[in-house]
């Protein structure tokens, strides 16, 4: 378990022990070099092998493109994608000397912005997307040797970042929410069962896909979200089709 955030690495460890499982915490900028080495070897010294890695980082810079200063830039891929070469360059001699039987597998956390996008999220939505070719090669080149590879697109997430800021608007809060079929906002657990399945042997015949856990937000037409005639459609529409009790 890593993260910038040293004290919610903790955080998360202490819960996943007290669930009965083994778990370490060690702060890691997944884009430096020397912090994901550094907890590679961890792994490798503490439970012997590695089987399983699972890739969660961001960052992001919300501005026009002719706004973003090259080390803005660079800072973001950085923190989208590079993390994500950065981890499997490491890991990957280790799933490899695991061996098929153990089912080595590598997760990416992309996002749907990585599969659509949204104003000024150039540089945010560059890294996503890489992931998913990144998880396409992974899947292809390492195939051979049992490792599959896979990404997760989430939509908006419930969580201690977003919370304050789309629960403080009342507006915001529902223009969120009229933009999911589901009519809910996502959560961290939805998250965390899609990568569980990846990791399982559940899937050992996954490689190479995209997984969607965006409560449908990109199976519509953006008139479908924009245009306040589609939304009362579907809105009276979902009244209309609901069960009387």
């Amino acid at each position: 378990m890593s993260d910038v955030n040293e004290a919610g690495a903790q955080a998360v460890a202490a819960e996943i022990t007290a669930f009965g499982g083994r778990a370490i915490a060690l702060r890691v900028d997944a884009s430096v070099t020397e912090d994901v080495q550094s907890l590679v070897n961890l792994a490798i010294a503490t439970y012997g092998r590695l089987t399983t890695v699972v890739n969660c980082a961001a960052m992001a810079t919300v501005k026009y493109l002719h706004e973003i200063s090259e080390e803005e830039w660079r800072r973001t891929i950085d923190g989208c994608l590079t993390s994500v070469f950065l981890t499997a360059r490491y890991a990957l001699p280790h799933l490899m000397d695991a061996g098929r039987e153990a089912g080595p597998s590598i997760t990416s956390i992309s996002s749907a912005n990585g599969v659509v996008t949204n104003p000024h999220f150039g540089g945010y939505s560059a890294g996503k997307a890489g992931i998913l070719g990144l998880t396409r090669n992974l899947a292809l080149d390492y195939g051979p040797h049992g490792i599959r590879a896979n990404a997760i697109c989430p939509g908006l997430i419930l969580n201690d970042t977003s919370r304050p800021r789309v629960q403080a608007d009342e507006a915001e809060w529902a223009g969120n929410l009229d933009c999911y079929p589901l009519g809910v906002i996502g959560t961290p657990e939805d998250i965390a069962n899609g990568a569980l399945f990846l990791a399982s042997d559940e899937a050992k015949w996954v490689t190479g896909t995209t997984m969607m856990i965006d409560g449908g937000l990109t199976i519509q037409s953006p008139e479908a979200v924009m245009r306040p005639s589609f939304r009362r459609r579907w809105k009276s529409g979902a009244v209309h089709l609901t069960p009387e009790a």
